[in-house]
């Protein structure tokens, strides 16, 4: 009888300690999640997700989903340049923004190209929607010819042109840019 009170007595103490260290595991995930939160928004904050503001992009040439060759001689003063991922969540947070703003751009989806990085399979439903306001590149990733002439480092990225191919306005979000104003 006596045994079988100390193996239920042992079996007690390790479902506590078990229990004991789940809540620590779980109080220590929370104070990661809230490291990288923050540490992400530093990034964001502190560091261009692109070339800066006033350089040059490199030269490229790649094709849009329409058939069109784009090289950097066809960006143009007030061009709309953005890069989404599907697996990234920022992106989906940005997205309904982006569709708005590229909607009202003086010269419609020829003045909007969106760069979309992944497998076609994996940006299908991206494309789709993003294609309605803007001529589309898919990447297989920032080796790209378009995320290397931008020097991209992140997503999503909005690039406002300038003359000569040099970036006006950058940012990783699309309050970031101006206010689009017909021309």
């Amino acid at each position: 009888m006596s045994v079988t009170w100390a193996a239920i007595a042992i079996v007690g103490i390790i479902g506590l300690l078990n229990l004991l260290l789940t809540v620590a595991v779980i109080r220590r995930l929370r104070e990661h999640t809230e490291l990288i939160n923050r540490t992400g928004q530093q990034f964001s904050e502190q560091h261009d997700i692109t070339r800066q503001s006033g350089a040059q992009v490199d030269d490229f040439r790649v094709a849009t989903l329409d058939d069109r060759l784009l090289t950097r001689d066809d960006l143009r003063d007030g061009m709309l340049v953005a890069f989404f991922s599907p697996r990234c969540p920022s992106c989906e947070e940005q997205k309904p923004a982006f569709l708005d703003y590229a909607a009202s751009m003086p010269g419609g989806r020829d003045n909007v190209v969106a760069v979309v990085l992944g497998s076609p399979e994996e940006v299908a439903g991206l494309v789709e929607q993003l294609g309605r306001v803007a001529q589309v590149v898919i990447e297989a990733n920032v080796d790209g010819a378009l995320s290397s002439a931008f020097d991209l480092r992140g997503y999503p990225a909005f690039c406002l042109m300038g003359q000569d191919a040099v970036l006006a306005v950058t940012g990783y979000r699309v309050d970031m840019l101006p206010e689009a104003v017909t021309r």
